[in-house]
């Protein structure tokens, strides 16, 4: 069994199955897709959901609209377009085996995938020097007008890469030509080891800036100042180890997937079985899902103001209760006033 190879391998260059292949697969192959098809839209579904969510609290609350947490806002549209975009492609890709919906898919994929590496080493950066060269600083080193240059730099260079490849796209019927696996080389080489091995060293040398700093602390200032930088420190360890894990969920994501486009063009990965490709796939999709997720309900600000929409959601609640809790009294009360004002005039009538 095979799905679209288009889909269902980390291939850069756009192979497709005939229909007559399609027609052929046996009707428990026809329903492990429809298990896979179910299972994408419903990552993607939630992608959306999530990255939705996320926005919209950037977009709401002033005390989160900060440098870190534009990059943050940034990298949830880059997820939430994973949902809109590439989810229905795959889809469309496999079902109706068309060359150039597939070549979209593969496009839109290779240019989501350069995205958020991209997001994931600005917000490193910015995070680094902010804290290794301003020590225990709680302002960005740039300004907000020079992050959102920034960010528009970073979907430019995203969008001109992955098109790029466009140039020397192949025949799926025919043999990677040299130009694809230079292409697919360099992505993985400058787009994927060499950010990741920038990100490393650059959590390396935050951990060891903090750690230095607060036995400074320790033995320049007193028990209670000593607490609260600690405090802070800590503060500062968990936002970064949340980073650490949204590298860890892109290794896991996308790094197979510049990996396994060069070993496709180089004719190594014959054999790979179905599911292996099926885990590889879900995985890579679930970046979009648990980044949002690392950051929303992990980093302090962003819990703060889900917590403040929970809240008030309940006060809400208590407020209609109470209101028809007092309409309803109000209205016993008149109804009871009325009957005593009906039993008065017939007293006074006999």
């Amino acid at each position: 069994m095979a799905l679209s190879d288009a889909t269902m391998s980390n291939d850069s260059n756009v192979n497709y199955t005939s229909n007559d292949e399609m027609d052929s697969h046996s009707q428990e192959d026809f329903d492990v897709i429809i298990a896979i098809f179910v299972i994408l839209c419903t990552i993607g579904l939630s992608i959306i959901v999530i990255n939705g969510f996320v926005i919209y609290l950037v977009c709401t609350r002033q005390y989160l609209k900060t440098v870190t947490n534009f990059c943050l806002a940034s990298l949830a549209i880059s997820d939430m377009l994973l949902g809109l975009y590439a989810v229905p492609l795959i889809i469309a890709c496999t079902t109706h085996n068309n060359y150039y919906i597939c070549v979209a898919m593969d496009l839109g994929q290779r240019f989501l995938s350069i995205s958020t590496v991209l997001h994931l080493l600005l917000i490193t950066l910015e995070r680094y020097f902010t804290i290794v060269f301003s020590v225990m600083r709680t302002t960005s080193v740039i300004s907000k007008k020079t992050c959102v240059a920034i960010l528009l730099v970073v979907w430019l260079t995203s969008l001109c890469v992955s098109l790029s490849q466009i140039s020397f796209m192949r025949d799926p019927m025919k043999a990677p030509s040299q130009s694809q696996i230079t292409y697919d080389f360099v992505c993985l080489t400058v787009l994927a080891v060499v950010p990741l091995v920038i990100m490393g060293v650059a959590y390396f040398h935050i951990f060891y800036t903090l750690r230095k700093h607060c036995q400074q602390i320790k033995r320049d200032v007193s028990h209670i100042s000593s607490q609260c930088t600690q405090h802070n420190s800590k503060k500062e360890r968990k936002a970064l180890l949340i980073y650490s894990a949204m590298i860890c969920v892109f290794i896991v994501g996308w790094f197979n997937y510049f990996f396994n486009s060069l070993q496709e063009d180089l004719g190594n990965r014959v054999g790979i079985p179905l599911w292996a490709d099926v885990i590889l796939l879900i995985l890579r999709f679930s970046t979009g899902l648990l980044n949002p997720l690392l950051y929303t309900f992990l980093k302090q600000d962003f819990r703060r103001a889900r917590k403040s929409i929970c809240s008030s959601r309940k006060r809400t609640g208590w407020y209609r209760r109470s209101t028809f809790t007092s309409s309803f009294s109000t209205r016993k009360t008149g109804l009871s006033s009325n009957s005593f004002a009906e039993s008065q005039q017939m007293a006074s009538s006999l």
